[in-house]
Parts: C-alpha cells; sequence; structure tokens
C-alpha cells in the first residue's frame, strides 16, 4: 500500500517534470522560429533601403530646387546609407544566430530535463532565476515607458510578464522540492 503510494506520487511528479520539459522545448522552438524569421527578414533587406525611404520623404516637394537639393544630398550620401544598411542587416543577422542558437540550447535543456539530467536541473534553476530578473526588470522599463499611444500593447506585455514571472517561480518551486531534487541526484553522473 504505501509503496503504490510512492509510485503515485513519483508519477505526479514525472507528469509535471514532463510539462516543463515540453514548455521549455517548445520556448526554444520558438526562438528558432524567431531568429529564421529575422534571417529571412535580413535576407531581403534591400541594400537602398534606407536611402529609398530618405528619398520618399524628401521628395514630396513639387519645387525644382527642394528636389535637386533631396537628389544631390542623397546622392552624396550614398555610401553612408549603404554602410549603414550593412550594419543594420549584419546586426539582425547576428541577432537571428544567437536566437537559434538560444532556441537550439533550449531544446536540448528541455530534453535533457525531461530525462532527469542533473546538469539540467542545474542550469534550469539558473535560468529561470535569470528570467525572473528579466521579468521583473523589463516591468519596470514597459512600466515607466506607458503612454497613450501604446497603452493596450504595453497592458499586454506587462500581463505576459506577470504570467512568464509566475510561472518561472512555479518552476523553481518545483525544482526545489525535496522529492524533485532526490530525483535528479539519483541520476547524477
Amino acid at each position: 500500500m504505501m509503496i503504490d503510494a510512492a509510485v503515485n506520487m513519483q508519477q505526479k511528479w514525472l507528469n509535471v517534470l514532463t510539462i516543463i520539459s515540453i514548455a521549455i522545448i517548445i520556448g526554444g522552438i520558438v526562438f528558432i522560429i524567431s531568429g529564421t524569421v529575422l534571417f529571412v527578414g535580413a535576407a531581403n533587406f534591400s541594400d537602398s533601403f534606407i536611402q529609398d525611404s530618405f528619398n520618399n520623404k524628401t521628395s514630396g516637394g513639387n519645387s525644382i530646387i527642394g528636389k535637386t537639393v533631396a537628389k544631390t544630398v542623397t546622392s552624396s550620401l550614398a555610401p553612408v546609407f549603404e554602410t549603414v544598411t550593412q550594419i543594420a542587416k549584419g546586426t539582425i543577422t547576428s541577432l537571428a544566430s544567437f536566437l537559434c542558437l538560444v532556441g537550439a540550447g533550449l531544446c536540448v535543456l528541455g530534453y535533457s530535463l525531461f530525462k532527469a539530467k542533473y546538469f539540467a536541473w542545474v542550469l534550469t534553476i539558473i535560468l529561470m532565476f535569470v528570467a525572473i530578473v528579466i521579468d521583473v526588470l523589463g516591468l519596470g522599463f514597459v512600466g515607466g515607458a506607458l503612454t497613450n499611444n501604446s497603452t493596450e500593447f504595453a497592458y499586454v506585455l506587462i500581463t505576459v510578464m506577470i504570467v512568464h514571472l509566475i510561472a518561472n517561480s512555479g518552476i523553481i518551486y518545483y525544482l526545489s522540492r525535496k522529492t524533485t531534487i532526490s530525483l535528479f541526484r539519483s541520476t547524477k553522473v
């Protein structure tokens, strides 16, 4: 009778661990998709995007002098526009690479957590604390930047951050319980 209760309790904890692992893997997939979208955006980013944008804003005038000045300014600044565009493309590509690597790491972490690997338990605890700090800082920035124009978006962002903060706290609580710790320590290599 006592053994059945212990087995049922362990099965309950393993179900929670499976849910956490799947959530971490889904987060990794979201990071990979975000990185891929940025890669595609950087690849499709026009070499003359900034120059074209500048031309459209300055070509609104109907006077010949205005058009001549705008054409002269854009032709003399063409190398600057190209440099800025290349820097933007490089930055976006670097960010995309970082997101894809983080996503792959999260997928490996989620799988390792599912397999109850001790290193995954340690990394998850550390990452959840870091995520909580980032959420708290993010709440401060978003709350401080509330404006009349972006109020709805800010409230949605604040809600997402609060839910994320609560979820991370719950994960830390679950992983810090004696029964969970003993599960991971039994698989320690």
